[in-house]
């Protein structure tokens, strides 16, 4: 039986959800780069594949004080572990930082500022859609006066090189 594939938009970027990654997704705003290394035990050899990509993400929070609109690069760590031992689907360790992506009240155009850093395992997949919640506050005041933003990122993976391959990304109200 032949199955089609689930398209999707995000963004201004084409997701292919059980099929394979468009090339959408690799624009000149996102930096991706790779290395592998492989640890040997008595057993079995294990191959960890490290991909990083500079992400360009943008939106807005919208809600009280003010609406917030955001931009900047988030830094997507890809670390694909394979599991020679018992045959498993690899698992991806993926590092979100968003420290580098800052906001601007629409009304006062006070600076906020992200903090968020996530750390997530998932099963590598051709295509995988990942969303985060993420603090935020005006720079300069109290973490605890956080508000809540959310990102949507658009990852696709070659499975048999297990590298990260594209990356997109936008935030939201969550």
């Amino acid at each position: 039986m032949k199955t089609s594939p689930l398209l999707f938009k995000l963004g201004a970027s084409l997701v292919v959800l059980g099929g394979v990654m468009s090339s959408p997704l690799v624009t000149a705003q996102t930096t991706i780069s790779t290395s592998t290394t492989t640890a040997t035990s008595t057993s079995s050899t294990t191959t960890t594949t490290s991909t990083s990509a500079l992400v360009t993400v943008k939106g807005a929070v919208i809600g009280a004080p003010e609406n917030v609109n955001f931009s900047g690069q988030a830094q997507v760590k890809a670390n694909v572990v394979t599991d020679p031992d018992f045959g498993a689907q690899p698992t991806v360790v993926l590092s979100i930082d968003m420290s580098n992506v800052t906001g601007v009240g629409a009304s006062t155009g006070k600076k906020y500022v992200v903090s968020a850093q996530e750390t997530l395992n998932r099963k590598l997949n051709a295509a995988d859609l990942v969303q985060v919640t993420f603090p935020f506050y005006a720079s300069g005041g109290s973490p605890a006066a956080a508000r809540i933003g959310a990102a949507s990122f658009s990852l696709g993976y070659n499975v048999s090189t297990l590298k990260l391959t594209g990356a997109s990304g936008q935030i939201a109200s969550p």
